[in-house]
């Protein structure tokens, strides 16, 4: 991979790594997310390291090539260096494994090539298996220092990798799966009923999912024993194969439910059955995010699962579904409920087909995984290599738990929030954004508007963990970017426009021989942003150096911002940003007689009760920042490191 291109020249080179290609979950959301991919931006490659499977021409109808290394063996070692030789030979920008097998041997053969190394978790840690837990999580921990990102499909998964696996929370990142909304089918029920052969007056009730322990059939098979015994005519089709098929249908037999089951086999008209059920039930005994039930959600067919993994994060009960415990008793009353209350399991259905269309279409799910890519690429241009590591073992080092308030404030430094495809230091992903709010929201930080933060600082009324967020010059990515996922998170943040730039009377020198165009705030943004909650301080008008100019010119610099600043935001303005952070102290007394109260620096550190407010301090954010720097940062690991770059370095760069 080429180090020095920049993010966005050029497609990303991404080489998926899966055992082989069934017509399963995980691949068939794979399949669908590869359609909704754009290969201007994303160049996708598969790699089998098992065997092929059906999906592998639907994949190269695509135009996506599918290379088959076949393990000889379970433990055929021979599979690394083959791998390693592909992967070096294909000069890919980020190599994607999926699943344990394509998981493990996948990153051993990795090891000495450029890409970048991501993993995925597609279900939470399984209890049920602990001997094999064991070893799995153990050799997920060895890889997990020359993994650069760990997937997850969703929180769940998330937090079951960090606290049951022990893998480092830095380097787990959730894209929920999604789908094709328009892959609906638009038949009624009854005609698809009748489609499918089944044109009976009973409920049709359906499981589709491998033959496997993890889908929990034999729990099933047990607890529709009594729920058949209440509704005589009932069908169910059991839709799927796998290694446990053989045991699944002599258990149907030893129960007495040949007259009530129907194996269907591997399908592709999924969308079908799924409209031509009354009830999709998921028995399952662990799950991620499982496809099935989002697909069965998109077609309005009500949905009964157990409440495990990220079942719960999307199916709420007795709102968008019915969730039971993967038990006999629990999944038979809850089949029995659910088929003595088709009305309101319909209700339910519409709840949750709203949701999916809201939430999880698989276009945004392709635009996530696309920001991904670019912020990891972004961060591979920018690293340093000893540098790096040297300024995270600092981070790490000095860094200290802040759960208790010791009465300081940290405020946070932004600028832009951009997909820009230069190395712009100042431009920090809508991924990497994204996921630091998330982070503060996990771990507890109270994210007050600026002003209450300090005034609550003045009287030692700060909560534990407080911050408040600052964004500097006023660029169009906050409100199109930062916006949406602050107001997402209800977290209040401080804008400083450069009120020149927002009539179009100039830019920011940084941007003047810019590749991509820069925009800037409007007023109506502005006030849209304001209504939002959000607020505003001044920065000037032409974003000049107040060290640079005389003190009349810096009055009228900052007179003529805070009144155009205060007719759109229809209040006074008493917050000030200094520009590139340059001050001298007769600056102090300048914007108290303006009828300021406060201003920030862009020095390095918190604030402390009975600091003078006219330089006070922040925590810049750039477009370097790692989510463990993020972590680093806020946790007060890169404070020193800040200040003694910026005593050598400057500000800027």
């Amino acid at each position: 991979m080429s180090e020095s291109r920049p993010t966005g020249s050029a497609p990303i080179s991404v080489c998926h790594l899966f055992p082989a290609l069934p017509l399963h979950g995980a691949e068939n959301h794979f399949l669908k997310l590869c359609r909704n991919l754009d290969p201007e931006k994303i160049r996708t490659s598969i790699l089998l390291v098992s065997e092929g499977g059906e999906l592998v021409a639907d994949f190269e109808a695509l135009g996506i090539p599918v290379t088959i290394i076949p393990k000889r063996s379970r433990y055929d070692l021979s599979i690394v260096p083959r791998v390693h030789r592909f992967l070096k030979d294909g000069r890919f920008d980020v190599v994607h494994t999926h699943l344990f097998t394509a998981n493990f041997w996948g990153r051993l053969a990795a090891f000495g090539t450029d890409p970048i190394r991501v993993s995925s978790a597609h279900n939470v840690v399984a209890k049920e298996r602990p001997a094999l837990v064991r070893v799995e999580n153990f050799l997920d921990r060895l890889l997990a220092p020359s993994t650069d990102a760990i997937f997850c499909v969703t929180d769940q998964v998330m937090h079951s990798m960090a606290k049951d696996a022990g893998l480092p929370r830095h380097k787990l990142v959730t894209i929920e799966n999604g789908i094709q909304s328009d892959s609906r089918s638009d038949l009624t029920r009854q005609e698809a009923k009748d489609l499918l052969g089944f044109p009976g007056k009973g409920p049709l009730l359906g499981v589709i999912g491998r033959f496997s322990t993890q889908k929990n059939h034999m729990t099933f098979l047990r607890a529709l024993v009594p729920v058949r015994d209440l509704f005589p005519s009932l069908l169910v089709l059991l839709v799927g194969e796998g290694e446990l098929e053989g045991a699944v249908r002599q258990a149907v037999s030893d129960l007495g439910l040949e007259g009530s089951v129907r194996f269907m086999g591997q399908r592709r008209d999924v969308p079908t059955i799924l409209r031509a059920l009354d009830l999709m039930v998921l028995p399952s005994l662990w799950e991620g995010l499982p496809n099935v039930m989002l697909e069965a959600m998109s077609s309005g067919t009500p949905v009964l699962a157990t409440r495990v993994g990220g079942v719960p994060d999307v199916l709420t009960h007795g709102v968008t579904g019915v969730l039971s415990a993967p038990e006999e008793k629990s999944l038979s009353e809850s089949m029995s409920w659910a088929l003595s209350h088709p009305s309101e399991m319909e209700r339910m259905a519409g709840s949750s087909l709203k949701l999916i269309l809201e939430r999880f279409d698989i276009r945004t799910t392709a635009r996530r995984y696309t920001g991904f890519y670019q912020t990891l690429v972004r961060h591979r241009a920018f690293s340093r290599g000893l540098r790096d590591r040297l300024r995270s073992g600092v981070g790490l080092l000095l860094s200290r738990d802040e759960r208790r308030s010791d009465g300081k404030l940290r405020v946070l430094m932004y600028h832009r929030v951009s997909s820009d495809p230069s190395r712009d230091i100042l431009s920090v992903t809508p991924f990497s954004f994204a996921e630091q709010m998330k982070w503060l929201r996990e771990e507890g930080y109270t994210v007050l508007p600026v002003e209450e933060a300090l005034s609550r600082l003045d009287d030692g009324t700060l909560p534990a963990r407080a911050i408040s967020i600052t964004f500097d010059d006023g660029y169009r990515d906050n409100f199109e970017e930062a916006f949406p996922v602050l107001s997402r998170y209800r977290m209040p943040a401080m804008i400083f426009p450069v009120t020149g730039f927002v009539l179009g009377e100039g830019e920011h020198p940084r941007y003047r021989a810019h590749t991509l165009p820069v925009g800037y705030l409007t007023p109506e943004q502005i006030r849209l942003m304001k209504d939002a909650g959000m607020s505003f301080g001044c920065h000037t008008h032409t974003h000049s150096h107040l060290s640079g100019v005389s003190p009349r010119e810096a009055v009228l610099e900052i007179r003529q911002a805070k009144k155009l600043l205060e007719e759109w935001v229809g209040e006074s303005v008493h917050v000030f940003a200094y520009p590139n952070g340059f001050f001298h102290l007769e600056h102090f007394r300048m914007l108290e007689a303006l009828g300021f109260d406060a201003a920030f620096s862009v020095k390095a550190g918190t604030n402390r009760p009975g600091e003078p407010r006219w330089c006070l301090r922040r925590t810049e954010i750039s477009g370097r920042d790692s989510l463990r720097d993020f972590i680093h940062k806020m946790r007060g690991g890169m404070d020193s490191w800040h200040r003694i770059y910026q005593s050598v370095k400057g500000f800027y760069r």
